[in-house]
C-alpha cells in the first residue's frame, strides 16, 4: 500500500464535489474523484474535468465561470443554475447534496484550495461549518487532506513523521491527542496558527475534542 492509499479516506461509497481551484495531479486522487457517485462540478471545474475526460453527473453554480460548451459532453444531467450571490458554488453544491441525497454519505471535495487565496480561505472556513452537517467530509489536494471533525472522539490514519496541523475557529474548543511529537492535553488554541506544524508519532492518532476541529494531514513526511 503506498502512502497516498493509506491516508486517503477509504469509503465504500462517497460523493465527489469538484471546485474550481487547483485540480489534483496525483493519480490516486483523480481515481478517488472519479469513484464518486455522484460527481458534482462547481461551474468552472468543468474545464478541468473535461481536460481529464471526466464526466460529471451534475454541474451547479451561478454561471459566472461556466464554459457552456462543455455541458453537452461532460455533464450527464441538465445544468443547475442558482443565481443566489450570497452563497458560493461550493455551498450550492453542498445544499444540493443535502436536499437530494441527505447527509449520510461521506463527501470528498477536490480542487477547493490553490490558485486564489480568498477562495481557499473561504472554502476552508465553510468546511468547518459543514462538519456538523455530514458524518465525514474532507478536502483533498496534492499536498494533503483537510478533514472537518465535529465534537467527539476520532481516529485517523497517519504515517510516522507525517506533518499534522489543527485549526479551531472557536477558541474555547479543547483538543487532546497523545500520538504526536508535541502531545496535546485539553489544549485550547487562541489563534488559528497555534495548532500548526505538529507531527505524527504513530500510524494512527486518536483525537478528542469538544468542538469542531479541522485537521490537515500533509503528504510530507519528516524523519
Amino acid at each position: 500500500m503506498n502512502k497516498l492509499s493509506r491516508l486517503i479516506p477509504d469509503y465504500l461509497e462517497h460523493i465527489s464535489i469538484c471546485a474550481n481551484g487547483l485540480f489534483p495531479q496525483q493519480i490516486d486522487l483523480i481515481q478517488k474523484l472519479k469513484a464518486g457517485n455522484p460527481i458534482i462540478a462547481c461551474d468552472g471545474a468543468l474545464n478541468a474535468l473535461a481536460q481529464h475526460n471526466i464526466v460529471a453527473d451534475f454541474a451547479i453554480g451561478d454561471g459566472d465561470s461556466l464554459d457552456y460548451s462543455k455541458l453537452q459532453d461532460f455533464v450527464k444531467n441538465p445544468y443547475i443554475r442558482i443565481a443566489d450571490q450570497n452563497t458560493n458554488d461550493l455551498t450550492k453544491a453542498i445544499n444540493f447534496v443535502i436536499k437530494n441525497y441527505g447527509n449520510d454519505y461521506p463527501i470528498l471535495i477536490f480542487a477547493a484550495t490553490g490558485l486564489r487565496e480568498d477562495h481557499t480561505l473561504g472554502n476552508i472556513a465553510l468546511l468547518e461549518q459543514y462538519s456538523t452537517q455530514f458524518n465525514r467530509i474532507a478536502m483533498l489536494s496534492d499536498f494533503g487532506i483537510l478533514e472537518a471533525l465535529p465534537a467527539g472522539n476520532h481516529s485517523l490514519n497517519t504515517i510516522i513523521g507525517e506533518q499534522i496541523s489543527f485549526f479551531c475557529f472557536n477558541q474555547e474548543t479543547e483538543i487532546s491527542c497523545a500520538e504526536l511529537k508535541w502531545p496535546l492535553i485539553n489544549k485550547k488554541f487562541t489563534a488559528l496558527n497555534h495548532g500548526t506544524l505538529n507531527q505524527a508519532n504513530a500510524e494512527q492518532i486518536n483525537l478528542e475534542c469538544n468542538g469542531n476541529v479541522i485537521v490537515f494531514r500533509a503528504f510530507e513526511i519528516k524523519h
